[in-house]
């Protein structure tokens, strides 16, 4: 079972965390037994969502090429997840945005239906005539795995309710009783829902139980087109035809205004929640006037005529037993603390990232402390305050380099080791950085620096020059797992130019900016070798301080480009279609985003587009994911300039 504890998160690339995770994915649906525990998935998940947002992971799901063994089937009715508030003010006020009253207290269709919010795996099941079609996993929220033949074995289900044609969304769940009943494979009960729901051999469905929390009869779930609607005005009368038909619903709450439901909400956060039959995280709030919240509609794949009420995120105490401080491939020192193990959410945590040395400090943090963590959104574990000083002042801030001795220096809050090279874990945390930007897998730090110690390996071209025989022996790899490992670095012998210096790990030039270069005309290794700050500065998006680094690092990097390039080809790829999708285009960017506001301006910039810092009548675009107050989206309203989301953005250039 991989832990968290046995991955350095310093020199694990992002490409590296998406492999883990695909292959634990594989072996949670596929075979119903994991390979991580859920806190090491969970933590692996948003740091990877947090580096890499558009890694094939997220997408893979709903993906033919993700073979879950399953078959793949588009929904007919929504499967978006929901906003989400944590707080009553906020509550009230995305209702208010939406220029909805506080009492909706229209006589027989007003107010709020509030439910439990199941803690499973969405499940759409499909019928026509009364008879059962499909049953498909939420997946991506448009393509899902056609489990049928797992759902018709599970408690709560229903085979042909009434001639009944159209789509009902269930939650699979794992009650607390039957969660007992269980192997110990399964750490929780939404582990277990998971897993289970998606074993290709249907072992242990019996114990998963449907719960019945939406209906949709608007589209023929056979051709996909229009059909007779049933009179359905509240989603009340949803509920009651759903147990009409036969199915289990949710329990539901009928409330006239925000008093009704902060109350109903106390109760579950106090005590209800700890007595329910299932895990619930937090309460659904509907509108329950059908019309109305038909008008409201869906967007960004999340209906906006309701949202998730969640429970505060889960906190316990432990006490710090150690705090180890770790070296990254580019040399930042990270501090991560281990903690006596405890519960939370489900999920056992044993480490928890203290960020940076200043956290450390601010927050006066020892070996031995009592401190209260907190899994944020029920994911990544946090230290949020000392509750007992055990140990005086704050743990001892290293001065020199856990690896190599080195004298460490401050960059704003971080710490950094200079010797990038000599530092044994700069080195192997970037020969391993090599290994996964080409995505040759299998060799871990251990089995690199194995091959390091032994003189196997000193630079990146030397992995072409491995045999059988050199990897076999380490780590119990095998002959077999060798020859697989071999077969992997000889396949990344022809190389695009951008390939061979991305994988150089040349510190500050990414690939966009590896690109960019390229495209610029320095599209030979010879060129991008010997480039000056003169030629760096002229292009658009270089200023000198940027220009100045990128050459520092190909100088430092030097020996290992050349030990890539005398062993591979370079073969020619041409990106001017790609580029050209954005010429002569211009975007302006307001509001939060979910990547770095630089990074974004840099892609556009990259295939051509050209960056605005204001909405004028010539902007093309204005990216924006929510409504804002911001000038910008008042003036592109004004302008009716489009305003597109960062999705709708990528969409632009795939």
């Amino acid at each position: 079972m991989l832990t968290l504890d046995k991955i350095n998160l310093q020199t694990t690339s992002p490409e590296q965390i998406g492999e883990l995770l695909i292959e634990a994915k594989k072996a949670y649906y596929t075979g119903g037994k994991p390979i991580m525990d859920d806190h090491t998935y969970d933590t692996l998940e948003e740091i990877l969502r947090q580096k890499l947002p558009n890694h094939r992971i997220f997408s893979k799901v709903g993906n033919p090429n993700f073979d879950t063994g399953f078959d793949k089937k588009h929904h007919s009715m929504p499967m978006g997840s929901q906003n989400k508030v944590t707080n009553i003010k906020d509550l009230i006020h995305y209702f208010e945005l939406k220029k909805i009253s506080p009492s909706l207290s229209k006589e027989g269709v007003g107010g709020w239906i509030l439910q439990p919010k199941c803690d499973g795996i969405s499940v759409e099941i499909e019928y026509k005539d009364g008879k059962l079609v499909d049953a498909i996993t939420r997946g991506d929220g448009e393509i899902g795995d056609v489990i049928t033949q797992n759902v018709v074995k599970m408690k709560n289900f229903v085979n042909n309710p009434k001639e009944f044609t159209g789509s009902v969304r269930c939650e699979i769940m794992v009650t607390k009783e039957d969660f007992k009943k269980l192997p110990p494979e399964y750490s929780n009960p939404r582990n277990a829902a998971s897993g289970i729901s998606q074993r290709l051999d249907s072992k242990f469905c019996e114990y998963c139980s449907l719960y019945a929390v939406d209906l949709f009869t608007g589209r023929d779930v056979i051709n996909h087109v229009s059909t007779k609607k049933l009179d359905i005005s509240t989603e009340q009368q949803k509920i009651d035809l759903l147990t009409n038909l036969g199915f289990t619903p949710v329990q539901s709450f009928l409330c006239q205004n925000f008093d009704d439901i902060e109350k109903i909400y106390q109760e579950f956060l106090t005590q209800k929640r700890l007595d329910y039959p299932f895990e619930i995280d937090g309460l659904v709030i509907k509108i329950n006037d059908n019309k109305l919240a038909q008008s409201l509609g869906i967007k960004n794949n999340r209906p906006q005529y309701q949202i998730a009420y969640k429970f505060p995120a889960s906190t316990n105490t432990s006490t710090i037993l150690n705090i180890d401080w770790q070296v990254g491939p580019m040399g930042a020192i990270t501090p991560v603390a281990q903690i006596d193990p405890i519960e939370l959410s489900g999920a056992i945590i044993t480490f928890v990232s203290l960020a940076n040395h200043d956290l450390i400090i601010q927050k006066n943090i020892n070996v031995g402390d009592i401190i209260e963590v907190t899994r944020r959104g029920d994911v990544i574990p946090h230290i949020e305050k000392v509750i007992t000083k055990v140990s005086d002042g704050h743990t001892t801030i290293p001065a020199t380099c856990p690896s190599c001795s080195t004298i460490l220096i401050k960059e704003s809050k971080l710490l950094r080791c200079p010797n990038t090279k000599n530092c044994l874990s700069q080195i192997i945390g970037s020969l391993n950085l090599f290994c996964h930007t080409l995505d040759i897998l299998g060799l871990s730090d251990k089995t690199i620096q194995k091959l390091y110690d032994a003189k196997k390996i000193i630079t990146p071209g030397d992995f072409y020059k491995l045999k059988i025989d050199d990897i076999a022996p380490l780590d119990n790899l095998g002959e077999k797992s060798a020859k697989n490992i071999i077969n992997q670095i000889q396949n990344k012998k022809k190389l695009t130019l951008k390939q061979v210096f991305d994988s150089s790990i040349i510190p500050n030039f990414s690939g966009a900016r590896i690109q960019q270069l390229i495209t610029e005309g320095y599209d030979t290794p010879e060129k991008l070798l010997n480039l000056n700050l003169d030629n760096i500065i002229k292009i658009k998006g270089f200023q000198t301080t940027l220009a100045q680094k990128i050459i520092d690092g190909i100088n430092l990097r030097r020996d290992w480009i050349e030990s890539i390039l005398s062993q591979v080809s370079i073969v020619e790829t041409s990106l001017m279609t790609s580029l050209q999708k954005l010429n002569n285009k211009t975007f302006c960017i307001t509001g939060k985003l979910k990547q770095p506001r630089q990074k974004l301006i840099d892609i556009i910039e990259f295939h051509g587009g050209k960056f605005l810092s204001s909405v004028t009548s010539n902007t093309n675009y204005l990216i924006c994911n929510e409504k804002s107050d911001s000038d910008k989206y008042k003036s592109a309203l004004k302008l009716n300039v489009p305003i597109i989301t960062e999705k709708d953005f990528g969409a632009l250039i795939s």
